[in-house]
């Protein structure tokens, strides 16, 4: 596969999964009943935390809506992106020298 579409792939998976993080967790219409409905209790100096980068939404000090693994996809996919964007950079230059 080119490193161009490795890039745009990876790139295209980070908004992805930092749109989904979002609008699942993030974009609730009342937070307090998100909470309760999965079984969690809503302390409501958390929500004072939460971030849109990196992404949270606390319930509680020990809860917090967004996935454990929403943050770390979305900066471990952006991070791939940048290093083929490089890849695909450092093929072009080396093309022009030939």
């Amino acid at each position: 596969m080119k490193a161009g579409r490795v890039a745009r792939w990876s790139l295209f998976g980070a908004v992805a999964m930092y749109v989904w993080g979002f609008f699942n967790s993030l974009a609730v219409p009342d937070i307090e009943d998100t909470c309760r409905g999965r079984g969690q209790p809503w302390v409501p100096t958390a929500y004072n935390e939460s971030s849109l980068f990196p992404l949270s939404n606390p319930c509680n000090p020990n809860y917090d809506l967004v996935p454990p693994y929403v943050n770390p996809l979305f900066f471990a996919l952006l991070a791939l992106s940048v290093v083929f964007t490089v890849v695909v950079i450092v093929q072009r230059a080396n093309r022009g020298k030939t």
